[in-house]
């Protein structure tokens, strides 16, 4: 089963984001320490992390920092004030979900149910694509 990470320092936010992300064919675990992040990471990496960021908290920034340091090739969504910052393992995208409304959040979380589900879609590639070799 694949398995997806929440990092959100926020408790309510975590719960959202854990439930938002939920599907018959994946685990989803969420944490608020970032060093039981860094274990679940070390012990069994997950296909995806998603990193909320819109709450102010000292750990979190530097967390991402260190989590693209030390696992370069880790798909990651971070979630910051007004947009999504989707990292696939070599490339960095950003989606805009601008303002303080409802319509804005709701859309803000489409987009984060959309990125999970083609970053997963990418692993399964990955894993299925035949190796590439000399002739």
């Amino acid at each position: 089963m694949r398995r997806v990470l929440v990092v959100s320092p926020h408790v309510p936010s975590r719960e959202l984001l854990r439930r938002i992300l939920e599907a018959p064919d994946l685990s989803v675990s969420a944490t608020g320490d970032t060093d039981d992040a860094f274990s679940a990471l070390t012990s069994r990496p997950p296909a995806v992390v998603v990193v909320d960021l819109r709450r102010p908290d000292e750990d979190h920034p530097l967390f991402l920092g260190l989590l693209r340091k030390r696992h370069p090739r880790q798909p990651v969504i971070a979630l910051v004030p007004g947009r999504l910052r989707i990292f696939d393992g070599q490339h960095e995208r950003v989606v805009e979900a601008h303002g303080e409304t409802a319509e804005a959040l709701h859309q803000l979380l489409a987009a984060l149910q959309q990125a999970v589900q083609e970053l997963l879609a990418q692993e399964l590639l990955r894993l299925w694509r035949p190796p590439v070799g000399r002739a």
